[in-house]
């Protein structure tokens, strides 16, 4: 028998009569409709991989999400949103980017996932907007 073989055999026979099976079978799928129904370090998202059910929802001036036509199901995965994408505080984004939600002239926009450097110049720049110099948009502000 070839010794590469029979190491391969006892990789994969010792797990499995030790009770490790768990560290061969990939997690099962958890159906979700929130994050905070995913274990730690895994959000709900949709096929498509964005947040359901409205999470960093764009919020109405009572603080309430305003339905966005999202996925009020999904599963729960691992990995930060994608740039651009919505976000949470749980739910962050991948290295370079932060979750930010900048200013509108109504609103609440959602938050989503910026590149670091640009989130820290638009705030700064609406950290120290005041009237008459600067004033508020008069509707959505991309911030960019």
């Amino acid at each position: 028998m070839d010794h590469k073989f029979a190491f391969l055999v006892i990789l994969y026979i010792l797990p499995a009569s030790c009770g490790g099976n768990e560290y061969i079978n990939r997690p099962p799928v958890k159906i979700c409709t929130s994050s905070l129904e995913c274990p730690a370090g895994f959000c709900c998202r949709d096929e498509s991989g964005d947040l359901v059910k409205g999470e960093g929802c764009q919020q109405n001036s009572f603080g309430e999400c305003i339905p966005d036509g999202t996925s009020v199901t999904g599963t729960c995965k691992r990995g930060p949103s994608k740039p651009d994408a919505r976000c949470t505080d749980r739910c962050g984004c991948g290295k370079g980017h932060t979750c930010y939600r900048t200013v509108t002239g109504f609103c609440c926009p959602s938050t989503t996932c910026w590149e670091a450097k640009a989130a820290a110049k638009d705030k700064k720049y609406w950290d120290n907007c005041r009237p008459p110099k600067c004033l508020p948009p008069p509707s959505a502000n991309p911030g960019k």
